[in-house]
């Protein structure tokens, strides 16, 4: 049995307990929704509990509570994994480890009602755990989109968002935050990376023979769940060798460990002119390179985000099935590049469209307007 059907299974049979007791609770206890417009909070709540994209997506919605109001401390709940996005948003007072443990269940639940929040917002969570975690913290003050969840009786302030499907991260969870009176102009991702971080991450570069300009990053793949979304290494290869040739740059390959053996077969295919790093860095220090990089290239991963969210210029490669209009900068005006893959005529959007449809030679001319920008030095 592969890990995908394996944890299907545990998320469904977690899924039917916490169901069936919450079910219960909620009859015997049920929330007694409070007013909150015009509110003045004091203690706000937050799960942002999803995949490292969805946690950068947030953050503009965390940023809006924030902004909006200011004498409120705030706390976000987020995985123990994925704690450095919410630990690097300068928005954020504190931060409430979230790991699948019915141990770490009961003592989260017992902190966060200790806490006595005003407001709790769930703007994501992909664990079936984490919304009987909302409803524990205040019953009678939890915001959320149902569509989102088959907890919704746990909800006492339902937002519904019909559109859901067809609106942008950033505006999904801001209509969330919205319900509660809470808004930004700014809609850029959030995450600040320290400069003890940049400063460390430069001694690491210096045996890696990394020069830090003109740099620039292929991210070689994103989870192992969304494969799909995955460029080709022949096409990788293909689009360094033109940015090598033509431009005066060093290139760096990133990724998990997971990523070696894919941005190792790039790295061969450029003759060894470029530095791989994939599985050689933490999401910290990711962040920080990436802040040091004038050009990122990517597919719809973390990383990506983490590219918008520090500012470097982004070029990215969007699949059909989850198109650039959902997931893609936001908010950027043109600072970023996307080359969105189509599907074949009469073939419908879907997991199945090869991402290899987009080749090297629709990348090049975004990515030549990143480098014009940039004002890298051409070779010739």
């Amino acid at each position: 049995m592969n890990r995908d059907k394996l944890g299907g299974l545990i998320n469904h049979f977690v899924f039917f307990l916490y169901q069936i007791l919450f079910r219960l609770l909620a009859r015997v206890f049920p929330s007694r929704p409070v007013e909150l417009k015009g509110r003045d909070f004091s203690s706000i709540l937050v799960f942002s509990a999803a995949g490292i994209g969805d946690a950068l997506t947030d953050s503009v919605a965390i940023r809006a509570l924030k902004e909006t109001f200011p004498g409120a401390r705030l706390t976000v709940v987020t995985h123990r994994r994925r704690s450095v996005i919410a630990r690097h948003n300068p928005f954020v007072d504190d931060v409430a480890l979230y790991h699948k443990s019915f141990p770490r269940f009961v003592s989260l639940a017992r902190e966060l009602r200790s806490r006595r929040y005003d407001l709790v917002i769930m703007l994501r969570g992909n664990d079936p755990d984490l919304w009987p975690l909302a409803w524990l913290a205040n019953r009678h003050a939890v915001v959320s989109c149902p569509i989102m969840t088959r907890f919704k009786f746990l909800i006492s302030h339902p937002v519904p968002i019909p559109s859901w499907d067809r609106t942008h991260g950033v505006e999904q969870t801001l209509e969330i935050a919205r319900y509660a009176g809470a808004d930004t102009r700014d809609r850029r991702l959030v995450y600040r990376v320290r400069e003890e971080e940049r400063a460390s991450l430069r001694q690491k570069m210096i045996p890696w023979r990394i020069k830090e300009s003109p740099l620039v990053i292929f991210q070689a793949g994103g989870g192992w769940r969304s494969e799909w979304r995955d460029w080709p290494v022949a096409h990788y290869a293909v689009l360094g060798k033109r940015l090598l040739d033509e431009y005066d740059v060093q290139l760096v390959l990133l990724g998990g460990v997971d990523h070696r053996a894919k941005a190792g077969a790039i790295r061969a295919a450029l003759v060894g002119e470029a530095v791989n790093l994939a599985g050689e860095l933490s999401l910290a220090e990711s962040a920080a390179l990436l802040s040091l990089a004038v050009i990122l290239v990517s597919t719809d991963t973390g990383i990506m985000h983490l590219g918008f969210a520090v500012g470097v210029d982004t070029l990215a490669l969007i699949h059909c099935n989850n198109p650039a209009s959902r997931v893609g900068p936001h908010g950027y005006g043109d600072q970023h590049q996307v080359v969105q893959l189509q599907p074949p005529p009469g073939e419908p959007i879907s997991k199945n469209v090869d991402m290899g449809r987009v080749t090297p030679e629709q990348a090049w001319p975004k990515l030549e307007q990143l480098c014009e920008r940039n004002n890298l030095q051409k070779k010739h």
